[in-house]
């Protein structure tokens, strides 16, 4: 098995991305295998200045890396998204990567099929600050869907610790949740 995770946070060394790193470590010793794209070294535009070729031919005319992850995606069985909140609200990279699809769905891959399926997320950020709201706004994609994605909502401040240090991986009851979280997965894609 493999399993695709995508870590929208640019700081590599940050909650998301330790997140992440983590939960491999569990998925590794079920013996899947394991890739993660931190989507700021990739080079992704968002939509526009177009007029709209995806639409009949599935086709973007953009020349960049969104369609080389979506094919990464494709081909993995499950996929992990890895989101940071700002102000209540998913990062604006990840709604880059999103609108996007449109240009590679449209064509000969099935959205629902090859990739919205085997959506899993992890989003770190503060109730206080409406983490919560982003995590609503990350399931508005599976709106009248037969199925939902399992996430997990990390906030720093349960923990007594601030979203800039990064630590938040060393919490042990962060670490249960975790564990956690990939054994839902990996029973539900086994």
């Amino acid at each position: 098995m493999k399993i695709v995770g995508i870590n929208f946070s640019a700081r590599k060394n940050g909650n998301c991305s330790n997140s992440i790193e983590y939960c491999f470590k569990q998925f590794n010793s079920f013996g899947y295998d394991v890739e993660l794209i931190n989507f700021f070294d990739y080079d992704i535009a968002s939509c526009g200045l177009c007029d709209y070729q995806c639409f009949p031919r599935g086709n973007c005319m953009k020349k960049d890396d969104a369609k080389l992850i979506y094919e990464k995606c494709i081909h993995s069985d499950i996929i992990i998204l890895a989101m940071p909140t700002f102000r209540g609200h998913l990062p604006s990279s990840y709604f880059v990567f999103s609108e996007r699809a449109q240009g590679v769905f449209n064509g000969e891959f099935d959205y629902q099929k090859d990739y919205l399926r085997k959506i899993n997320m992890i989003v770190i950020g503060n109730l206080s600050s409406g983490a919560d709201m982003a995590l609503h706004e990350a399931f508005y994609e599976f709106t009248n869907q037969s199925f939902f994605p399992e996430a997990v909502l990390l906030s720093s401040r349960d923990y007594g610790r601030r979203s800039i240090s990064g630590d938040l991986i060393e919490e042990q009851l962060v670490k249960l949740k975790l564990d956690k979280y990939v054994e839902v997965i990996n029973r539900k894609f086994l």
